[in-house]
This record gives structure tokens, sequence and C-alpha cells, in this order.
């Protein structure tokens, strides 16, 4: 349930926080993706339990994965484990039918972590944990969001993810290449306020970039063409040994609008 729900009170805004995935003092090396998106709700799992306390943990029922990777699920089981006692319903795990299965067969299958679909709550209501099955291109409304999972071009079954409500709408790549699908939906959003890309290497590892279906500032820069409007893009999921170089290929791209996401800082629209 969302912090507005529990208050009676309702958000006049989106707000979005890229979490934190290490205690480097810097703060801004990204290894881990979680996307917090107004206290209730996830993109993704990978630094879930690193950057959120108990009590933040607590009010999380429901998390969309965008694709399998471990840097995007790291920390989904050891969240599941410490919310657990804190839970009064199950936390929703949402995912296309790719990412659903690699879940219960390869992480949720009691080896390498317990199976908490079968782990019954505290308070007898109903499992721990439970799993929606995403259907690319078809929108679901989860706390009070309308959410469309769209394919992008990775290494495995991925879906980019559209967010949006009666104020904005904010695009989650995940991680992709360069793609087509994405920018057209992207550039049909009448409230498309703001992107947030995969950008992980420096232009100078185009030829990596290219193998392991990343992003590099060129050829971001290329693929933006296809989105024919203007929009606030930030670039996250940036290698921390390049972090430097990607930032400063970024502003050579002279775009005001273009920049690196600050990790921990909330974005509202």
């Amino acid at each position: 349930m969302c912090r507005e729900a529990m208050t009676g009170r309702r958000s006049q805004s989106l707000r979005i926080k890229l979490l934190p995935s290490n205690v480097h003092a810097s703060g801004q090396l990204q290894t881990l993706t979680t996307f917090l998106i107004n206290d209730c709700l996830t993109i993704d799992a990978g630094s879930i339990s690193v950057g959120l306390t108990p009590d933040e943990m607590s009010l999380i029922r429901h998390v969309v994965i965008t694709h399998s990777h471990n840097d995007h699920i790291a920390c989904l089981p050891v969240f599941v484990a410490e919310a657990f006692t804190e839970l009064d319903s199950p936390v929703t795990i949402y995912g296309i039918e790719e990412v659903i299965h690699a879940l219960k067969n390869f992480i949720f299958n009691d080896q390498i972590w317990p199976d908490f679909e079968l782990i019954e709550l505290t308070n007898g209501q109903g499992a721990t944990i439970r799993y929606e099955t995403l259907e690319p291109r078809t929108p679901v409304v989860i706390a009070g969001l309308r959410i469309t999972p769209i394919p992008v071009n990775h290494t495995v079954p991925a879906c980019g993810m559209i967010v949006e409500d009666e104020h904005a709408t904010i695009i989650f790549s995940a991680d992709t290449y360069t793609t087509d699908e994405l920018w057209q939906r992207a550039a049909e959003q009448k409230n498309l306020k703001a992107l947030f890309v995969d950008v992980s290497y420096p232009n100078e590892l185009e030829e990596l970039a290219a193998v392991s279906k990343h992003f590099t500032p060129q050829s971001l820069a290329r693929d933006l063409q296809k989105l024919r409007r203007e929009v606030e893009v930030y670039a996250v999921h940036i290698k921390p040994s390049n972090r430097q170089q990607v930032i400063t290929q970024l502003q050579a791209l002279n775009n005001p609008l273009i920049a690196a996401a600050e990790i921990g800082r909330v974005y509202e629209w």
C-alpha cells in the first residue's frame, strides 16, 4: 500500500528514486538496479534491500522485474526475507513469462532461496509472495499506476516499462541496445516527462556494448533521433569503472536534456 493510501492523502506528483547499490563513499557508483516509485513499488530489485531501511522495505508490495539478469534481481530474495515479519499482505512480483520462470526455477526454488510462494504470512493472509505474468504491450494497473511492458533489445528477453499516472509518463528502458519500438511508443506519449536509459559503456567500448546489448553515449544519441521530440533523458546503469568517461561523453553531446541520473535523488513530476 502506498504511503498516500495509508494516510488518506494522494500525492500530486510521480516520485522516482534510483536506489544506491553500494556503500562507497561517493554514493554514485551503480552496480545494481532498483527504481523506487511512490514509496510502494519498484522497477527491478537489484539493490532493493541495500538501498532501503527496514521501515521503507515494509511499504513495498509490488516489484516489477524488467529481465532476469542478476544485477536486476540480486536483492529480491533478501528483501522478501527481511520484510517478511512486517508484511500483512503478499508481495506481488511482476514480469514477463521468462522472468517468472527464472525466478521460480532458479531463485525461489528451496535451494538457492526458500520458496516463499509456499510460506504463509504470519497473519495467515496467504503466501508471502505471488507472481503475476505481464504480457508485452499490454498495460496493467499496479498501485494506481498504468504500466506497459515494451520489448527491448537485450541478450535475454527484456522489457522496458512505460509508467503513467494522470500527471506524467516516465519510461524506463531496462537494459537495451539499439531498438525501435520503445522510441516509437515514447514519441506517442502525450505526458512524457523523462526517460531513464541504460548507458553502460563509453564510446571506446562500442563493440562490447553491441555484443552485450547496452548503449554507449554515441549509440544513445543515434537512437534518440527516433524519438523526434525533446524530453529529459537520464543515463543509468553506468559501469563504475567507466563512469567519468561516460559522463564526459554525455556532456559532449551538447544536449542539456541528457545527463547521468543522480543516485538517491528523488525526481518528481
